[in-house]
């Protein structure tokens, strides 16, 4: 099929268009600008007022809409798909953690079922384990029995499980063993994220002298920066090679600390994420992680003893927050939304642009930001007059 959506303000984000067209064909975008009229057969969509940006990329959550993305059923994963292209997303990973190591096996084969356009919702990249092989000291709300030291063995037995599709793991990578399950995870076209992580600034330096390119919610979770001990965080912010993921609720990280992280690292090397819980983009709802009660309130998903379990937060929630708190340009925003999501999966080529030859993921925003219309691969899955339809 051949259309055009014309008149909106286009991100694409390495440029601003004031008003210009998008033509797409087959799924792909085909022409970008001011200047590009629509071709003679096309449906045209008229999308004046508003900005159409790259479709967002979440790159960690374990769900939302009252979904999980750590499940047995795969049926559940797609709703999770069909729900989160309401909230601007047109791709994510589902990211995996379980209360034991045969659960998390469970729920990898279930996840990597699924792997692929999803009709009517967003595509599943592949998957994000988070874990197992993390620091007990830095565990945050992941389930005590997921805990277990590096080896390789074990990480065959996850890759096994994932088929092909395992995309990231994080790992403390101060711990024995986690030099030869970086070694063994990267041969595989794994990327590796320090994570969960005690590691002082000599082993965070070393594991990014060993591959390592990714950071798992920076500031969260890892030993806090200090100024005789920078840690792993002050390895992070000091290496231009290292994309850190951030989760810009506006309760996980304050804003001030977002800024320092984008003047020391650019808005190139930080991905938006959302850390999304089952009940994120709901008013209110409850979740089990490894046997252990979370409820959603005022904004925070919380264990019963008050430790954040993940974030309520939307990936259009996330762009939202920088935007208005003065933390990044609307471009930028999207950029780190989009674009720096994509290259740190290596889809960089074909997703994370408005631009020809890339796939047509696109979302159109309204003023104040709220997501109005969802294109995934060309086909419009979303509109808020009809609504979500599950």
């Amino acid at each position: 099929m051949l259309y055009a959506l014309t008149g909106a303000r286009i991100l694409t984000p390495d440029e601003e268009i004031p008003a210009g067209n998008v033509i797409i064909e087959d799924g792909r975008i085909v022409a970008v600008g001011a200047d590009v009229p629509p071709p003679p057969g096309a449906r045209v969509q008229a999308v004046a007022n508003l900005t159409l940006a790259p479709g967002f990329i979440d790159t960690h959550v374990h769900g939302g809409g009252g979904f999980s993305l750590a499940t047995d059923d795969p049926e559940e994963v797609r709703r999770y798909a069909r729900w989160a292209v309401s909230k601007g997303v047109t791709s994510f990973l589902a990211t995996v953690c379980a209360a034991s190591h045969e659960e998390g096996l469970d729920f990898l084969r279930t996840a990597a079922g699924v792997v692929g356009p999803i009709g009517g919702g967003a595509e599943l990249l592949g998957v994000h384990l988070e874990g197992p092989f993390v620091s007990p000291q830095r565990l945050g709300a992941l389930p005590e029995g997921w805990a277990r030291p590096p080896n390789v063995p074990d990480l065959r037995a996850y890759l096994e499980a994932a088929g092909s599709h395992l995309r990231v793991i994080t790992l403390a990578p101060e711990l024995p063993g986690a030099p030869g399950v970086i070694e063994a995870a990267l041969a595989r076209g794994v990327a590796v994220s320090m994570g969960h992580s005690d590691a002082t600034y000599e082993e965070g330096g070393q594991a990014i002298a060993a591959g390592v390119r990714r950071a798992t919610h920076v500031f969260n979770a890892l030993r806090p920066f200090h100024q005789r001990e920078p840690g792993i965080v002050g390895a992070v912010l000091e290496s231009p090679d290292v994309t850190a993921e951030v989760i810009a609720d506006g309760v996980h990280v304050h804003p001030a600390a977002i800024q320092l992280l984008l003047k020391a690292k650019g808005p190139e090397r930080v991905a938006l994420v959302t850390d999304g819980a089952p009940p994120a983009g709901l008013s209110q709802g409850s979740f089990s992680i490894g046997g252990k009660q979370a409820r959603l309130g005022e904004g925070r998903v919380v264990l019963e003893d008050g430790t954040l379990a993940g974030s309520a937060a939307t990936m259009d929630d996330c762009v939202r927050n920088v935007v208005r708190r003065g933390v990044a340009t609307m471009a930028d925003a999207v950029r780190m939304a989009s674009a720096v999501p994509a290259a740190s999966l290596g889809c960089g080529e074909r997703k994370g642009r408005i631009a020809p030859g890339y796939d047509a993921d696109i979302v159109a925003l309204d003023e104040g930001l709220e997501v109005t219309m969802t294109w995934v691969r060309g086909e419009i899955v979303y509109f808020w007059r009809k609504g979500w339809q599950g």
